[in-house]
C-alpha cells in the first residue's frame, strides 16, 4: 500500500514539473508562433488576446500559489524545482508581477496595432 502511494506521489511531481517546463517554455513558443505562422495584420488580434489570458494565467497562479508557476520561477533562477517543498519566499514579487506586466503590455500592444 505504501509502495502505491509514494509511485502516486512521485508521478504527481513529475507531472508538476512538466507543466512548469510548459509554462516557462511551451507556452510562450506557442504564442509567438501565432505571430510568426499567420499571415497579414490579421493575426495581431489573436496574439494579443492569447498573451494577455497568458500573463494573466501566470499573474492568477502567483496569487493562487500553484505548484507548477513556482517551479517555473525556480527554474527562471537556475535552481532545481521541487515541488514538494515550496518556499513562496523566494520568489521575488518584483518578479511575480513584473513579467505578467510586461506580457500583458506586449498584449495590448499587438491589440492596438
Amino acid at each position: 500500500m505504501r509502495r502505491r502511494h509514494k509511485t502516486r506521489h512521485r508521478l504527481n511531481c513529475i507531472f508538476i514539473i512538466i507543466l512548469a517546463y510548459a509554462n516557462r517554455y511551451l507556452y510562450p513558443l506557442l504564442l509567438l508562433s501565432i505571430l510568426a505562422w499567420a499571415k497579414g495584420t490579421s493575426n495581431f488580434m489573436p496574439a494579443g488576446i492569447s498573451i494577455l489570458v497568458f500573463s494573466a494565467y501566470e499573474l492568477i497562479g502567483y496569487l493562487c500559489k500553484w505548484k507548477h508557476i513556482f517551479c517555473s520561477f525556480q527554474n527562471a533562477y537556475h535552481q532545481k524545482m521541487t515541488p514538494d517543498s515550496i518556499d513562496w519566499d523566494l520568489v521575488s514579487k518584483t518578479d511575480a508581477y513584473l513579467i505578467p506586466g510586461i506580457f500583458a503590455l506586449f498584449g495590448v500592444l499587438l491589440l492596438l496595432l
